[in-house]
């Protein structure tokens, strides 16, 4: 696999799925999902800005992106519902600009050691809305980019 992100509409309608390879062990890559200023760094597909980031990382807690793409602001929150440090997370998704924001999706993030420093990171974006699935295939294929360009040297993770 190249450092470059896969992206790909997944097998089963309505699912989003990109790998992409990082130079950072999986408790960097883990720690990046779970900690806000480091989401604000990567997470909005460019040239959307991520605006405020909150990332209560506890089983239920909140996760939000006040977003500003091309001077249109949005939101998507959700709330944490799985996450086992440092291989495996997910939060539910929804954003007020689909044709229904109250309509909820899953984020599930996968993070396997590749080698001595190394991760490959699968998002898989599950219970899109219809019509939804390519723009958010390529969204995270963005961000996979951004993210692999934001651990490129990080060696230790927040606070450590």
């Amino acid at each position: 696999m190249t450092g470059d992100a896969a992206a790909a509409a997944g097998q089963a309608a309505h699912v989003a799925v990109v790998r992409q390879r990082l130079a950072a062990p999986p408790r960097v890559v883990y720690d990046e999902w779970t900690h806000a200023d480091r989401l604000a760094e990567w997470m909005c597909p460019r040239p959307a800005r991520c605006l405020s980031v909150t990332a209560e990382a506890r089983i239920g807690g909140a996760v939000r992106f006040e977003v500003d793409e091309d001077g249109v602001r949005f939101l998507v929150s959700g709330n944490y519902v799985t996450l086992e440090p440092p291989h495996r997370l997910a939060f539910t998704w929804s954003c007020s600009t689909w044709p229904d924001p109250a309509v909820q999706s899953l984020v599930t993030v996968t993070i396997d050691a590749d080698g001595p420093g190394a991760s490959v990171m699968t998002i898989e974006h599950a219970l899109l809305p219809s019509g939804l699935t390519g723009q958010h295939a390529r969204g995270w294929s963005l961000i996979g980019e951004q993210l692999a360009s934001a651990v490129r040297g990080r060696s230790t993770v927040p606070g450590a």
